[in-house]
């Protein structure tokens, strides 16, 4: 019986030393050079045995795997994640990031991972200052964070000491570790010496690569590492091809094949038969996405352009615009069918020509390396304050209080044509004007590709969404059975014009809103005062039309001018609560959103903007509802939200991964590592609830 109970505390004593290992060893020697684990010894090494003041030498944490156990790459592929180091460095010391030796595949089921088995070396270059007191030791401290897998996974961690002493450059030696360093060293991926491009479509990216001094008769194998998860699917086959120096790789696209692609960066493995063996050289690979789409592709995302800019005359930013447009067509009614006809053209020219306008400044801006998107030019106040002024002038001009000529914008009975044809194109401007702080369904995922693709294919969508705006109404011109549905002039329209007067005020009050978001309070209070101004100023050139000295006029606009100037110069980002977290939802953070997906936590992600009509609607209506908000709180979703009413960078290229060029855009993560799903630009509440729903059903 002694013997029995004997044995069954042994049995338990071995499992708990096998169990608890890491952390009796990393307890008792708290910070160490090195320690070990159950599956691996990790070590803190150094290639030379001293530090010599101005000169940067090489570190690196080394892993010692035991058989059929791994850790991983910079992208782990499929599953996994890479170790992390956090240095803490004497003053005046620095660290580079990890420098990666290129992986091996580990194939795990249907998956693909990249990592290392065995030996791993994931060097570290440090850098000292220029001098150093001598005789004196520099102590390397280092947190550490790694997974070492089989089929099952082990999270473990361990806190580094390395004392090394400072030595002059003539005492220097290298350390027993250094030939393990060259060998790391010959591992790292060099500069690639050849010319290469890339093309993309939906499913797929294909790789050329001009290779001058290689033997195409000798390649083994040819294999590429993306550096990012996502962008290129890792378990599928990888054919190339060779065709006089010229290599060419098929890469299956990744769980981000739905996103504009800028860039692909990774790392290329060439395996060459050579006299003493098997050759490998590995070569970093940078190529700007140049994007070749398919005419089926591109075909599609006409149609998406097209059928949002039909969209556009539907929302609320663009009526007030429309109606006036509306007013207009009725009162061309009485013309012949050729000026009808010609109004409508001219309008279609008016939009066409400033979404190109548009589209030029927002590739040029693009092009310089500025983080912009649809709507930019409303993250400007000075911009939001002067069409603040244009409605609000339009208003008052409807309204009565004054007059520009005998009308203005092709309003009234004895416009000469050539008044009437202007009037009806700068209504096309400016209905692209206010257009821009709508999103239409569709327009986002035609607008995203747009900015990914070439100059002369982004320019073409833009065109085509701005004819689908203006198409309604180009067929109502041309089409003689509906022009004589149109009623006849009339004393009527006078009064229609005044009501139309209301729709103008209440976008210019709007207008207001978004610029309270944007200044201080003092700029703010400028600008109302200048709206009062501006009335004044109509009016007295509404008492003045008559009057030959000019020098009155211009007087009044040099006041309109210093209004303007004086509330620019006050502007500064406001500190109202507005823009502070609420308890109900957190400020957009890429950290913290990495940090709560680490954690497994789930979280909706509302990309929104002051200036965006869309994104507040889906708010009132759908977001903000309270079964919305219990459901979050009940299955434990963290609500974000990424303001962009002004410009932050961080929004932009959250918006540019998603092939997005502007908001609305809403993000669900599901809070277990996979992808986010995208949600509908129009929101309900059955959509936000349906999708909360499946995404805690996958969790």
């Amino acid at each position: 019986m002694m013997i029995c109970q004997s044995s069954w505390l042994v049995r338990v004593t071995l499992i708990a030393t096998l169990l608890f290992a890491p952390l009796l060893t990393a307890a008792s020697e708290d910070k160490a050079a090195s320690i070990t684990t159950p599956h691996l010894t990790a070590s803190l090494v150094s290639e030379h045995q001293g530090v010599v003041a101005g000169q940067p030498f090489w570190v690196a944490l080394h892993f010692d795997i035991i058989p059929d156990w791994h850790t991983y790459w910079q992208n782990a592929g499929d599953s996994g994640n890479p170790p992390v180091i956090d240095w803490a460095l004497p003053q005046g010391f620095s660290a580079s990031a990890i420098h990666w030796p290129y992986p091996q595949r580990l194939p795990v089921g249907p998956l693909m991972n990249y990592g290392y088995s065995h030996q791993a070396m994931l060097l570290v270059k440090i850098i000292p200052p220029d001098t150093l007191p001598p005789a004196q030791a520099i102590e390397l401290q280092a947190d550490a964070e790694w997974l070492v897998c089989k089929v099952e996974c082990i999270p473990e961690e361990g806190s580094f000491s390395l004392s090394l002493p400072v030595i002059d450059a003539s005492r220097q030696t290298a350390s027993a570790w250094a030939d393990a360093f060259s060998d790391a060293r010959q591992r790292l991926p060099q500069t690639l010496p050849w010319s290469a491009t890339m093309e993309v479509d939906a499913a797929q990216l294909t790789v050329n690569i001009e290779m001058t001094d290689v033997d195409a008769s000798q390649l083994h194998e040819v294999y590429f590492y993306p550096a990012e998860y996502g962008i290129v699917e890792h378990a599928a086959s990888q054919a190339y091809s060779v065709n006089a120096n010229s290599l060419t790789i098929t890469l299956t696209r990744g769980d981000l094949r739905g996103q504009a692609l800028k860039q692909l960066d990774g790392v290329l493995l060439i395996s060459e038969r050579a006299a003493d063996g098997m050759l490998k050289r590995a070569f970093t690979l940078t190529i700007p996405a140049a994007v070749m789409p398919s005419s089926s592709s591109l075909g599609l995302i006409l149609l998406f352009a097209l059928g949002g800019g039909l969209l556009l005359n539907i929302m609320p930013c663009v009526f007030p615009i429309l109606s006036v447009k509306a007013l207009q067509i009725v009162q061309s009614a009485a013309q012949t069918p050729a000026a009808v006809r010609s109004n409508g053209v001219v309008f279609t020219l008016g939009v066409l020509i400033s979404f190109a306008m548009i589209a030029a400044l927002l590739l040029i801006l693009r092009a310089s390396g500025e983080a912009i998107g649809w709507g930019f030019q409303l993250q400007s106040p000075a911009f939001v304050l002067i069409l603040t002024w244009l409605l609000f002038a339009m208003g008052l001009m409807f309204s009565g209080l004054w007059s520009f000529g005998e009308s203005f914008m092709g309003l009234g009975q004895q416009l000469t044509t050539r008044r009437g044809k202007a009037g009806a194109f700068f209504t096309g401007v400016l209905a692209v004007i206010v257009a821009t702080p709508c999103t239409a369904p569709f327009m986002g995922t035609a607008l995203g590709y747009a900015l990914s693709q070439s100059n002369a294919t982004a320019l073409l969508i833009f065109i085509v969404l701005g004819f689908g705006m203006a198409l309604p109404w180009l067929l109502i011109s041309f089409w003689p059975g509906l022009s004589s549905w149109l009623p006849q002039p009339g004393a009527w329209m006078e009064l229609t014009k005044q009501i139309l007067a209301f729709p103008l005020y209440a976008t210019a009050a709007w207008l207001l809103w978004v610029l309270s978001q944007q200044v201080d309070q003092a700029s703010l209070l400028v600008a109302f005062m200048s709206m009062v101004l501006l009335s004044f100023l109509l009016w007295c050139w509404q008492q003045l039309r008559t009057s030959t000295r000019w020098i009155y006029k211009a007087g009044l606009v040099l006041l309109l001018i210093l209004s303007l100037a004086a509330t620019l110069s006050q502007q500064h980002a406001p500190a109202s609560a507005s823009h502070q977290a609420r308890a109900d939802w957190q400020t957009y953070d890429p950290v913290r959103l990495s940090e709560l997906q680490r954690n497994g936590q789930a979280v909706l992600v509302n990309f929104t903007a002051a200036w965006c009509i869309t994104c507040l609607v889906n708010e009132k209506v759908a977001i903000s509802r309270p079964t919305v908000q219990a459901q979050l709180r009940q299955q434990g979703v963290v609500y974000m939200k990424a303001d962009w009413t002004n410009r932050d960078p961080r929004i932009t290229d959250m918006l540019s991964q998603y092939g997005r060029s502007g908001v609305p855009l809403y993000l669900l993560f599901p809070g277990n590592g996979q992808e986010a799903v995208v949600l509908p630009n129009i929101l309900t509440v059955g959509i936000l609830t349906d999708a909360l729903q499946q995404v805690t059903a996958r969790k």
